[in-house]
């Protein structure tokens, strides 16, 4: 909580002064610049095709696992306890198997999505001083940590339109 007094304290100071000096501020959405982006679409449509028969796969192993629990449930009272006990062991097994595979794949999956968007958030930092320093801003800053920006401030076309130029 003290972090976030913090921040909006430091937004608020700086907003204050540079509305004092008559300096100019901006914002930008960088989670859009990147999803939004011809390279960030590109890149995002890569990873879908790398990862997704992957998903699918998991969401089939997923449903194969209900139904057998569901058949376990059905058919456990007509067993005999030889059986059931197996089957509840292989049910048990399959369950951690899933689970590992998943936690595996949501891992790679959000590590992909990271170096893909820290790639693009480092060819857009000259972008970005580029346009502060030829429209004069004195500060451009996240919009991630704004409480309320007005839509004039924000860059954020601007610098997708920049970036997709320079690709």
């Amino acid at each position: 909580m003290r972090l976030f007094f913090a921040v909006l304290s430091t937004l608020l100071l700086v907003s204050s002064f540079a509305y004092a000096q008559g300096s100019k501020v901006g914002y930008v959405d960088l989670r859009r610049v990147v999803t939004d982006s011809r390279n960030g679409k590109a890149a995002f449509s890569a990873v879908e095709a790398q990862f997704g028969p992957r998903g699918k796969a998991l969401e089939n192993k997923r449903k194969q696992l209900e139904a057998m629990e569901q058949d376990f449930i059905k058919n456990a009272a007509v067993m005999n306890e030889a059986s059931r006990k197996q089957k509840a062991e292989q049910i048990d097994r399959l369950k951690k198997d899933f689970t590992r595979s998943l936690e595996d794949f949501q891992y790679e999956l959000k590590k992909k999505d990271f170096e893909l968007s820290q790639s693009i958030l480092k060819d857009i930092e000259g972008i970005l001083q580029s346009i502060g320093q030829s429209e004069a801003y004195t500060v451009i800053l996240e919009s991630g940590g704004l409480v309320y920006g007005s839509p004039s401030a924000d860059i954020t076309d601007r610098v997708i339109k920049a970036y997709d130029a320079k690709q």
